[in-house]
């Protein structure tokens, strides 16, 4: 009895273990085991669409329609006037025209247009709202103004950027060349370097009627189409009662751009008797002169050119400024040194062109300043000086003597590009087609057109010189190649 009680104990103590053992793990289990795994097995059990967050947070997509163009309006500038008073012209009521220019005026330091200046208003074609502007302040820098609503308006300056674009013009004598130029707007830098080529071989407003003129010349266009720059001629033919006059540009060796004929002589004026309309000569060269204020007698190397305070100095060749600023007795002065050694100086002078610095290239007749009367002088007069290798010479009885012509190393050179250029003038649209002015762009394409871009007359088929700077014939690097490396060099430039 006593052997079957123990058995019976022992029996339940063992189960009792058992049972506390399964009790004591499953304690542990739930305390170590965090509540939210099991909510998110069960959301994740619950779908088999990887990040399903629930039916209650989807949205319908918003569709973002995009703003229309905005409109350019480009105008040019007849008089000086204020921004807002422009503003309120084009439409702007008077306070948002007064915010646009309190922040223009913030960044341009002023609120006034300059006459001939150019500015765009870019519009909202459905509101009729200014979203943006720009100024330009001058031939390198703009005022850009934009809108990001809420009058939340940002304005910083920004370089102009230019791209080059040939323009071929072809039309007929009907009257004098004055009002043809006119009548086909032709620019008046163009203008003038026509008639300064042609003066001395047939003046132009002695062109008969029915002279055909064709000419292509290089301006420079922002990219946004706002600012246009003629940058020069390159090539002109005009043509009537059997004869030809061309002209085509070129860089000799030196690296100075001008106007040949077909045969390589230099076209225009290549020097200047005098740099300034004078009244009379007030003191001559010589070695001993009564100086006015030193009061002693000493050289006077060079002229006295007596005119109006501010009257117009002009270079009297082509050359390459050697200095502009104070020169002493001489006050504010420039210095222009030309080929063969000679450089031509003008002192006294009242102020030099705004820009003009020490290796800037000049060509003859430019304005380098103006008369004035700084340094040593008692009176408004230009003093004119001349040296030759070093040593002062008369001005009045010394020759420049300049005669360019293509030199016989470049000859090849400036040949084949003279040959692109009559190609391109003679390509023009023919009178008989357009018996008004055509004008295009001249376009780069293969230099051997199809029978069908012949026929389309309104587009030029042969590739003219659209080069760095002016866009003339630049030919400093050939001056180091031998002739054999023209058409190498000529492929380079585009050809």
């Amino acid at each position: 009895m006593l052997r079957n009680n123990s058995a019976s104990r022992w029996t339940r103590t063992i189960t009792a273990l058992i049972v506390a053992l399964f009790a004591t793990v499953a304690a542990v289990r739930l305390f170590l085991n965090d509540p939210q795994d099991g909510q998110t097995s069960q959301v994740v059990q619950g779908t088999d669409i990887a990040g399903y967050a629930g039916d209650q947070f989807i949205e319908e997509p918003q569709i973002v329609v995009a703003a229309p163009e905005p409109i350019a309006i480009t105008l040019t500038i007849e008089q000086t006037e204020s921004l807002a008073s422009l503003l309120e012209d084009a439409g702007l009521s008077t306070t948002d025209a007064q915010r646009w220019s309190w922040f223009f005026e913030k960044q341009a330091n002023t609120a006034r247009l300059a006459k001939g200046h150019s500015v765009t208003l870019y519009k909202d074609p459905e509101t009729g709202g200014l979203r943006a502007l720009k100024y330009a302040l001058d031939g390198r820098v703009q005022v850009s103004e934009v809108t990001y609503g809420d009058e939340v308006i940002r304005t910083s300056e920004e370089p102009i950027k230019y791209v080059l674009r040939p323009v071929g013009v072809f039309f007929r004598m009907r009257t004098d060349f004055d009002h043809e130029a006119t009548r086909n707007a032709l620019p008046q830098p163009i203008v003038t370097a026509l008639e300064s080529a042609f003066r001395d071989r047939h003046p132009l407003n002695d062109l008969p009627r029915g002279a055909d003129v064709r000419l292509i010349y290089q301006e420079k266009v922002s990219r946004d189409g706002s600012v246009h720059e003629v940058t020069g001629l390159e090539a002109a033919k005009i043509s009537f009662a059997g004869k030809t006059l061309t002209a085509f540009a070129f860089r000799d060796e030196n690296g100075e751009p001008h106007l040949y004929d077909s045969n390589g002589g230099a076209l225009g004026p290549e020097s200047l008797r005098f740099p300034v309309n004078f009244d009379y000569i007030s003191s001559g060269f010589t070695e001993r002169r009564f100086h006015p204020i030193l009061h002693e007698y000493r050289p006077h190397e060079g002229v006295d050119l007596a005119t109006h305070y501010g009257a117009p100095v002009k270079a009297v060749a082509d050359g390459r400024v050697q200095a502009a600023g104070w020169c002493g007795e001489l006050g504010r002065c420039v210095r222009i040194q030309h080929q063969g050694d000679i450089v031509s100086i003008y002192g006294h002078l009242s102020r030099i062109s705004v820009g003009l610095v020490p290796g800037d290239n000049v060509e003859v007749g430019e304005v380098i300043g103006r008369v004035g009367t700084s340094g040593l002088s008692t009176g408004p007069h230009l003093h004119f000086g001349i040296e030759r290798d070093g040593r002062y010479v008369n001005p009045l009885t010394a020759s420049l003597g300049f005669h360019h012509t293509v030199s016989p190393r470049m000859r090849a050179l400036f040949d084949r590009f003279k040959r692109e250029y009559l190609a391109t003038l003679n390509d023009l649209p023919d009178v008989a087609a357009h018996p008004t002015t055509s004008t295009v762009a001249v376009s780069h394409v293969s230099p051997a057109p199809s029978e069908a871009d012949r026929a389309d007359r309104a587009r030029l088929h042969r590739s003219v010189i659209q080069l760095p700077e002016s866009g003339l014939p630049n030919v400093e690097t050939a001056t180091s190649a031998d002739q054999s490396d023209i058409g190498e060099f000529s492929e380079r430039l585009g050809r």
